[in-house]
């Protein structure tokens, strides 16, 4: 029996392969590069490692590509046959990769939560859970969940930053922006290398609608996120969000290029990244050319695939932007069709795939077809149904704003303005959305608030 860099028992007599084993977690904390070469080490070491073997799984698990949940189902068996002999810690694990594996988000979320009760220094359990929370957008279960270990952490154990950095992130996506911000803040003071806990920050700066704050926070850190992997191209995406509500679209244009979408790529996140932005940019009026060709091509081999309500929207937006709206419908028949077959009550995804996925997706269908009341009618409702697809505030806002923009181009003048005055309420530091909010009371016969609300967006854009 040796023991991790945070004390907690492993069942293996291989001291490389705990080496191993801290190494690859610590690249999955980071975002790293390597976290995959350091998984095969680790394998290679000691390919009969309980928690070797269950991180295998769980990685290959987060990925929502089909061929790798193949992988992870194969790293179960291995999991279980090695099973007994094991801590109880360990079994714990196997049970949360088995209830993950069967599609039972929230009982493997429960699972990880119990594991933190009495192993709270078990910063693999930990970070699962702050993601699978996430990825179920039960926002209020991830900021306790954090808000349970805080007292229990200190800068002496290895890894605090990480925990600080997951504790940001939390509260801002349940609104608590002022505290949120310093806690990132002095997470990536401890660790740089903690772009978690820096895309934190980013999320406090663009929901207060601190553009040149958010800009310069990125540009700061842009040297040491760029060795992070694939998900600093997130980082880079909200950075663009900025220059979009600065109506600096050439910068924006110039960041797809270079940024998030220099080339064609199978993951996920790049894939979301690259889909949301040409449709906020095709929203606000400006030609993206061509730019949606290439994703939809990609999207186009994930029409059979529901591994994520969150990620098949994006593949819907690709498709439905281009002429490829048949395969668009094919998703949300394959939607529909894994709502109808699966039995299990335990299948998280199934409702809502049911209550929110089929609908946005055929809002998103019907907006790229311009039957903009048919989207006003699917979404006025659907909007308050989305926080379970996952993804954050900023990331769902797009289809917010797909319903606001198809309230205006149907001309539905009273509607739009209340749609609108709603998201001033949200984000009043919007140049952008208060330009359009004048628009909106011209057309409604208010002059004089129209006037105000377009001295103010002038104001806002000028700062």
């Amino acid at each position: 029996m040796l023991y991790d860099k945070r004390g907690l028992a492993l069942t293996t007599d291989n001291q490389t392969a705990v080496d191993a084993f801290d190494a690859t977690v610590e690249a999955f904390l980071t975002s790293g590069r390597d976290t995959g070469p350091l998984l095969a080490s680790l394998d290679e070491t000691d390919p009969n490692m309980l928690m070797g073997v269950c991180l295998r799984g769980y990685l290959m698990r987060m990925a929502s590509l089909i061929e790798l949940d193949i992988k992870s189902q194969i790293a179960l068996v291995d999991a279980q046959r090695l099973c007994p002999g094991a801590t109880t810690r360990e079994q714990l694990h196997v049970d949360a990769l088995a209830s993950w594996c069967a599609g039972d988000l929230v009982k493997a979320g429960q699972i990880w939560e119990a594991i933190l009760i009495d192993y709270p220094h078990d910063i693999l359990a930990l970070r699962l859970a702050h993601n699978i929370h996430f990825f179920v957008g039960d926002i209020f279960r991830m900021r306790d969940s954090m808000a349970r270990l805080m007292p229990r952490w200190s800068e002496e154990i290895p890894g605090y930053g990480y925990v600080l950095g997951c504790r940001a992130f939390a509260l801002e996506e349940a609104g608590e922006y002022e505290r949120a911000e310093p806690i990132g803040r002095r997470a990536v003071e401890l660790n740089e290398n903690d772009i978690w806990a820096g895309h934190a920050v980013a999320h406090v700066l663009e929901m207060q609608g601190r553009r040149s704050d958010g800009v310069e926070w990125i540009n700061n850190h842009e040297k040491a996120w760029s060795k992070r992997g694939l998900f600093a191209k997130h980082l880079w995406w909200h950075r663009s969000l900025h220059y979009l509500e600065m109506n600096n679209f050439a910068a924006v244009l110039d960041a797809y290029d270079r940024e998030f979408w220099p080339e064609p790529s199978e993951d996920n996140i790049d894939i979301c990244n690259s889909s949301s932005m040409l449709m906020r940019l095709h929203m606000l009026g400006v030609s993206v050319g061509n730019r949606w060709s290439s994703i939809a091509e990609v999207s186009s081999g994930r029409l059979h695939d529901r591994m994520r309500p969150f990620n098949d929207l994006h593949f819907v937006m690709a498709l439905a932007m281009t002429e490829r709206k048949h395969e668009a419908r094919q998703i949300v028949r394959s939607m529909e069709d894994f709502v109808d077959n699966t039995k299990s009550e335990q299948m998280t995804l199934t409702s809502v795939y049911k209550k929110a996925a089929i609908p946005v997706a055929e809002a998103i269908i019907n907006y790229a077809e311009k039957n903009y009341s048919e989207v006003v009618r699917l979404m006025l409702e659907s909007r308050y149904e989305m926080r379970p697809l996952g993804g954050s505030w900023a990331q769902r806002d797009v289809w917010v704003r797909m319903l606001i923009d198809s309230a205006v181009k149907d001309n539905q003048i009273g509607l739009s303005r209340v749609l609108l005055a709603e998201r001033i309420a949200a984000q009043p530091k919007s140049g952008p959305t208060w330009h359009l909010y004048a628009d909106t009371l011209e057309k409604a016969g208010d002059a004089r608030a129209a006037t105000a609300a377009r001295l103010e967006a002038d104001s806002l854009l000028v700062a």
